[in-house]
């Protein structure tokens, strides 16, 4: 496995790495800078309700739970091992004695280096030159889409999902590392192996293979289908080489098959739980994760297209293994991304990673070609593929010094009151951990976010049956429920405050409820069971 060499070279990434990791942070500074007496900031620029959703698994994990319950829904189910990386991180925050966002955010610095320095490794591994190596990562990292171009070229679009570029996460490596620390993680594993697996297709050593075997399995508990890619690259690679050779590796197919079979046991209790459990079932069901109609691939990743088609080109005729391995990651995530499974666009993470390494390799053979007639395209190599990169990255540009200045304006889906705040306060002293809570989504979320509590509804994916509840929810508070429904439920605590009334205006609390704690816009009653 190649390694950066030498300190200049470790001290150019770290400075790099550190300014992409500050620039993606400005939103968050930003929004912070903006709080006032009244209004705090939500922790989140983006995707709110998952940013809730990862904070509320942190707390269980810092009150000892080692698998995960669905704290958003009010059904008694099992707890799984599945996506525990957020489990982890909350224990490890009691462990440093730090608050679970603190320790959120600190993760996002952390596993964000990581996962670029592993990203830098592989470019380092399949480009000889230490320039075009750095192109690559730069490329891989910042590059993004051109979204906004369908926009203005196409006034029917489904508005949630456009520009893509500023939408999909998992996708983009900057978007990634500027929100989810797991993402971050998933992606430092899955370049990691297969930096190892090339370097295995040279060296032949097993105890690669077992390193890879178990940093697939490690991935599997983060992300369950994220190996799913490195798969079909490992074997994508593998059987060219055959190919070329014209001869099976036996030794080759065994190691394979040691990569896939370790997989196998967290696969099916995967498929069991997701797919079988009456609950978890359920889970799956509403987790649909559907991907676009193609033109929104097309425009989404438009900047990488335009040299990564030659780069794929030049792969198979010049019998490029590295790069082969880098257009079966392709292929197979885009082809994933429509199979008939309900999270076809998940096995997208990463893919400017093998996109931005193929584009790259693209445009330096265009630049070599040139050069034969203008040699003085040479000595601008560098300024083409800043240029280029920089032209990619306008989309990331917007996202973050954009999302800075919305952050100014207060946002009402991005703040909270202090009143909610100091009432979320008084609950975590004097309701029990795992405590449910109603509330309107909004507050459902900021209770599992700030809370040890559960709440009855807050996500539409993590709360089951949603939709039903929902219409139960607005039902109760506007007094049409039938009655001693909330006797029905698990709910011990009421809120009444800004997001509730936006499903009554006024709200008549019935006997079953105690009011306990109350300031100048937020009450909150306890149910007497």
């Amino acid at each position: 496995m190649k390694n950066i060499t030498g300190i200049k070279d470790f001290l150019w990434f770290s400075i790099i790495a550190a300014a992409i990791l500050a620039f993606s942070s400005i939103p968050y500074w930003a929004a912070n800078f903006a709080e006032t007496d009244d209004l705090l900031f939500r922790g989140a620029y983006v995707d709110e309700a998952d940013y809730s959703v990862h904070i509320s698994m942190m707390q269980a994990g810092r009150m000892g739970d080692w698998a995960y319950q669905m704290r958003f829904t009010s059904e008694e189910h099992q707890p799984a091992f599945l996506r525990i990386f957020y489990i982890v991180l909350g224990h490890i925050s009691k462990w440093i004695n730090i608050g679970v966002e603190t320790t959120y955010h600190a993760a996002r610095w952390v596993f964000g280096f990581i996962a670029m320095f592993s990203i830098y490794q592989l470019c380092l591994k399949v480009f000889q030159k230490k320039k075009t190596a750095q192109a690559a990562f730069l490329f891989s990292v910042l590059g993004g889409g051109a979204g906004w171009l369908q926009i203005l070229s196409n006034g029917a679009l489904l508005n949630s999902i456009s520009p893509i570029d500023l939408w999909l996460i998992d996708a983009y490596v900057f978007f990634s590392v500027s929100v989810f620390p797991s993402f971050s993680f998933t992606l430092a594993i899955i370049a990691i192996a297969l930096n190892l697996y090339l370097d295995y297709l040279t060296t032949g050593r097993l105890k690669t293979i077992i390193f890879i075997s178990l940093l697939a399995v490690i991935c599997q508990t983060t992300n369950p289908i994220a190996f799913a890619v490195m798969d079909i690259a490992f074997a994508g690679a593998t059987f060219f080489l055959w190919w070329e050779n014209k001869k099976v590796k036996l030794e080759q197919f065994r190691d394979l098959g040691i990569i896939a079979f370790v997989q196998v046991p967290l696969f099916v209790y995967n498929l069991l739980i997701l797919g079988r459990d009456p609950f978890w079932s359920q889970f799956t069901l509403q987790n649909q994760t559907m991907s676009p109609p193609p033109s929104y691939y097309v425009w989404g990743f438009a900047p990488f297209w335009i040299f990564a088609i030659h780069g794929m080109f030049l792969a198979f005729r010049e019998k490029n293994q590295n790069m082969i391995a880098m257009s079966a990651w392709v292929m197979s995530g885009f082809i994933f991304a429509y199979l008939p499974l309900f999270i076809q666009r998940r096995f997208l993470l990463g893919i400017t990673i093998p996109l931005g390494i193929l584009a790259i390799h693209g445009l330096e053979h265009i630049i070599k070609q040139v050069s034969i007639r203008k040699p003085a395209i040479l000595k601008r190599e560098k300024l083409i593929y800043f240029t280029y990169i920089f032209l990619s990255s306008i989309s990331f540009i917007n996202l973050s010094l954009g999302s800075s200045l919305y952050m100014q304006t207060l946002p009402q889906g991005k703040f909270y009151s202090r009143d909610l705040e100091n009432a979320l306060v008084w609950l975590d002293k004097n309701a029990a951990p795992n405590d449910f809570a109603l509330g309107n989504i909004t507050t459902g979320q900021l209770v599992a976010q700030r809370t040890r509590l559960k709440t009855y509804i807050g996500h539409s994916m993590e709360t089951l049956f949603f939709d039903e509840k929902m219409s139960s929810v607005a039902s109760y508070y506007q007094g049409d429920s039938p009655d001693a429904w909330i006797q029905d439920t698990p709910i011990q605590w009421v809120f009444y405050g800004q997001y509730e009334k936006e499903l009554a205006p006024s709200f008549t609390p019935d006997i079953d409820l105690e009011l306990v704690y109350q300031n100048e816009t937020v009450m909150i009653y306890k149910v007497k069971h």
